[in-house]
């Protein structure tokens, strides 16, 4: 979980393949997405890096059990009209051999002046 922040955060996509599965499954892909796989994820970062200004992730709780962790982000971002918007997310991992297998998530938006 905190590799997948820190890619978020700089944009650094080379240990993206390392992390990930082949098999990767994200339960929350957008529709229009038709790329699997690590892949997938790398495209959401570049999209996600590409929309805004500035973004900042940091992770507020983070919990393991088995397979799974779960973590509650915080995203600080400012839009391209240098608007501030917050975004919570939790986000569950599923690992197998170590990589990320699955995805699953919810998250909360909320604009500031």
């Amino acid at each position: 979980m905190q590799k997948i922040v820190e890619i978020f955060n700089t944009g650094d996509l080379s240990e993206v393949d390392l992390i990930f599965s082949l098999d990767y499954i994200d339960h929350q892909k957008p529709p229009e997405m038709d790329i699997d796989g690590p892949d997938e994820f790398k495209q959401i970062v570049m999209n996600v890096r590409q929309s805004v200004l500035e973004l900042k992730v940091t992770i507020e709780d983070l919990i393991a059990e088995g397979d799974k962790v779960v973590g509650r982000l915080q995203w600080n971002i400012t839009d391209q009209s240098g608007k501030s918007i917050k975004r919570e997310t939790i986000d569950i991992l599923r690992f197998v051999n170590s990589q990320v297998a699955e995805h699953w998530g919810a998250e909360a938006w909320r604009k500031e002046a």
